[in-house]
């Protein structure tokens, strides 16, 4: 695959150990779909798909958010340095937003799986305003809540809708969200309430399988759900 360098121009620490980093279009500017990944190369050694979590009407800048885990994850994480270069592969991945319509959105995801429904959010703000998104973020501790500030700054004045759930048995002290996991009556209702919701979730195999098994208890049709499995 042709790949094309590019150059970190920012990073902004998302949550104790996810940072979002910045990229420079430069010379070689591409087009995407809301959803799709992109193959970076740090170097021989360590190369890995990371979704794009901005939105495609940036004309100067591109984003990907990567948490500190994983080989490639951390050495990407330790590494980059503002001014440092990548190479980079086309956009790629079939999780892609349709943007043809004004259907409502669900987008289901687990700690760092929502780069994705960042890029969604952005892209239908600026195209497609009046199109309602509800974000289902489950979360394994309350430090891994992805874009909060940003989220919170938009849940007021736009139709965006965030259910944050935490997954543990307890409530700690200072959490005010939901317990639990997505259930089918959270999923079915917002189809109930429009037959026409598109369903998306993306995460690591167990959770995309969790996903799948609430998406099909839900009773919601094959046709109208979405998903990619990050390994």
């Amino acid at each position: 695959m042709k790949t094309h360098p590019y150059i970190l121009r920012r990073i902004i620490q998302e949550t104790p150990d996810v940072r979002s980093f910045i990229f420079d279009f430069g010379e070689h500017p591409f087009a995407f779909t809301p959803g799709q990944f992109i193959l970076v190369h740090l170097d021989d050694k360590h190369q890995a798909p990371l979704t794009i979590s901005s939105s495609p009407h940036d004309q100067k800048y591109f984003q990907v958010t990567v948490k500190r885990t994983g080989n490639f994850g951390t050495q990407f994480y330790d590494r980059m340095q503002v001014g440092d270069t990548v190479s980079i592969g086309r956009p790629m991945g079939q999780l892609k937003l349709q943007t043809d319509s004004l259907d409502p959105v669900c987008f289901i995801g687990c700690d760092y799986c929502i780069p994705a429904a960042r890029s969604f959010f952005y892209y239908m703000l600026v195209r497609q305003p009046e199109r309602r998104m509800t974000l289902f973020h489950e979360v394994t501790d309350p430090s891994q809540v992805l874009y909060d500030a940003e989220f919170k700054h938009f849940e007021q004045n736009s139709p965006l809708t965030r259910v944050i759930l935490l997954n543990q048995p307890t409530r700690p002290a200072g959490w005010f969200g939901g317990l639990g996991r997505v259930t089918p009556v959270m999923v079915r209702s917002l189809y109930l309430e429009n037959p026409n919701t598109k369903f998306y979730a993306a995460g690591e195999y167990p959770e995309i399988k969790f996903y799948q098994q609430v998406l099909q208890s839900a009773e919601i049709p094959k046709t109208s759900i979405f998903v990619e499995r990050w390994s």
